[in-house]
């Protein structure tokens, strides 16, 4: 190590701090639901050569998701020496690093006199960046220049000075600019704690020690998760795993996996994944890459820091033109039907490494809804933003967890009374659905009902919803989770089901939106689940009595 032990270990946490404390203050100081509530944001510290150093513990699927776009402004927009201090650089261009156009990045240099010392970033989710459709989620998208505004990495301040030519432009091209323009503003008085949080660390070790300590960091996670790919079997491991539909064309598209193990490092082949689509259901290379890093490290060590070392031993071969690695001008908006199909066939393939540290398939989607009510003039009158969750899948030794934002989630629940308050819609609804968790010796976690009532006069829905076809898998003798369901009134005298992946659906005052998600899948056989689970089951309403009886045979009888 080129510092000492106490030194590094204080440095390198400080440094994940300055990153928690710029994700503090976009919770603190955004606008929107989607960031403010659902947390779908991320914040991040790096060295003077674009290196991640350290991230927030925020959305796994924004897992080393800026480092892309950071090398790719340094070596093809702005190179670094044409940074200064008080500049912040922006970009959501999702062929450019990014992953779809509602993800806005920002960059901040960080000097110390005249020498850089770091670059601090942020990334965040909003509420609209314009397009075809409200939330910028449009369903039948067939070219990314219909989902939005596409911004090439461009300085947002310029030596501390707004560039109000840029704003200008963002804000004419968007639905809501005082809600979106606010959350960018967010993000740039986040990056302002990160610069003075890295200038406070210089301050009192010098810039020498501190990128000896960035150095010295790498290096070590680089270490151990090496140590860690040496504890597991080699070979080559592979799974097959499907999204049910583009929602333009109702053919699956299948993803394939294939994980290579050698003495110390990893190898993932995405070769034979279906082509890219002319439906906004790709992924860019950049998603890919975060959904394969999460899947990797949450099942052989998630307490290694998330830095530029960790993935240095992990190699991805994603061939150009697949839904994994799109080119342009493909609409990528809902590529988490994607990376959440890549997460669930890696942890199938994983099951036959580590079995005890793998998860039976869960709910599988980013289920998001876009409710919008009509308004006047150029733009709608307001939009929410929201997305559900299902099942978890169940483990080794335990069932799976209701209702649970699993995988690249970790998203939070946004309140009901914050929508009610805020929108003109009322929650009908709310509850864990019976039997929806798969059978197995260790039951699948339950998804959710969601009911909402519509009161404005006039609007529309829009949705991207997956699983519906395809189950959440059960391992090792494991029955699937239940699909998922949407439907329009369907307590009424003409109810009407959905499409997993609905476009434009005209809505009225007294209409209801029902949502059903996906619950997890089982562990093990159903014929071992104890008879004191069982009773629990039905005891909490868990699983029926006649889904019991038919599920796990004797055991599930009443005694």
């Amino acid at each position: 190590m080129r510092v000492d032990p106490i030194t590094f270990e204080v440095v390198n946490n400080a440094l994940i701090g300055v990153a928690e404390q710029m994700a503090a203050t976009i919770l603190r100081t955004s606008y929107s639901t989607v960031i403010r509530e659902m947390l779908d944001y991320s914040t991040a510290v790096f060295d003077p050569t674009g290196r991640i150093i350290s991230q927030s513990c925020r959305i796994p699927i924004h897992l080393n998701s800026m480092s892309r776009s950071l090398r790719t402004t340094l070596d093809e927009a702005i190179p670094i020496e044409e940074w200064r201090p008080g500049d912040v650089v922006v970009t959501n261009d999702p062929y450019k690093g990014g992953q779809h156009l509602p993800d806005v990045q920002t960059f901040l240099p960080v000097f110390a006199g005249d020498d850089l010392v770091a670059i601090c970033g942020t990334l965040g989710h909003h509420l609209d960046v314009g397009g075809m459709r409200p939330g910028s989620y449009a369903g039948d998208a067939v070219e990314i220049f219909q989902e939005g505004l596409r911004i090439p990495p461009i300085k947002l301040v310029e030596e501390g000075k707004m560039n109000a030519r840029v704003f200008a432009l963002i804000e004419a091209n968007i639905r809501q600019p005082a809600m979106t323009l606010g959350d960018l503003r967010s993000q740039v008085a986040a990056l302002e704690i990160g610069r003075k949080g890295v200038l406070e660390l210089v301050e009192r070790y010098g810039a020498k020690r501190l990128h000896d300590c960035m150095d010295d960091a790498i290096e070590a996670s680089e270490m151990r998760l090496r140590d860690k790919l040496r504890e597991l079997p080699q070979g080559t491991f592979e799974a097959t795993y499907f999204v049910d539909d583009d929602g333009v064309v109702d053919e699956p598209i299948k993803i394939v996996t294939k994980i290579t193990i050698g003495e110390d490092s990893i190898h993932v082949d995405f070769t034979g994944t279906d082509r890219q689509r002319r439906a906004p259901i790709n992924a860019t290379i950049s998603s890919c890459e975060s959904a394969t890093y999460f899947a990797i490290l949450s099942i052989l060590d998630p307490t290694i820091p998330a830095n530029y070392g960790v993935y240095k031993p992990i190699a991805i071969t994603a061939p150009a033109g697949t839904v994994v690695n799109a080119q342009p001008p493909a609409p990528v908006v809902g590529r988490n039907a994607i990376t959440h199909t890549i997460v669930n066939a890696l942890m199938m393939a994983l099951s036959q490494v580590v079995p005890e540290r793998i998860t039976a398939g869960y709910y599988g989607m980013s289920n998001v809804y876009i409710l919008s009510g009509d308004g006047t003039g150029e733009r709608p009158e307001w939009i929410l933003f929201d997305i559900e969750v299902g099942g978890g899948g169940a483990r080794q030794t335990k069932d799976g967890l209701d209702c649970y934002s699993q995988g690249i989630h970790n998203l939070a629940n946004t309140p009901i009374e914050m929508i009610e308050l805020t929108y003109p819609l009322r929650f009908q609804r709310y509850e864990l659905i019976a039997d929806t968790g798969g059978a197995g010796k260790y039951r699948g976690g339950m998804g959710v009902r969601r009911d909402i009532e519509f009161l404005d006069e006039s609007g529309s829905l829009e949705t991207q919803f997956d699983k519906f076809k395809v189950a959440p898998f059960g391992l090792f003798g494991g029955e699937p989770g239940a699909t998922g369901r949407l439907a329009l009134n369907p307590d009424g005298p003409t109810p009407r089901e959905l499409p997993s992946k609905t476009m434009h659906c005209k809505l009225r005052r007294g209409d209801i939106l029902s949502m059903w998600t996906q619950g997890g899948g089982g562990y093990g056989p159903p014929g071992e689940r104890s008879r004191g689970a069982i009773e629990r089951d039905l005891r909490e309403g868990k699983v029926s009595a006649a889904a019991a009886e038919r599920l796990y045979g004797k055991q599930g009888r009443k005694s």
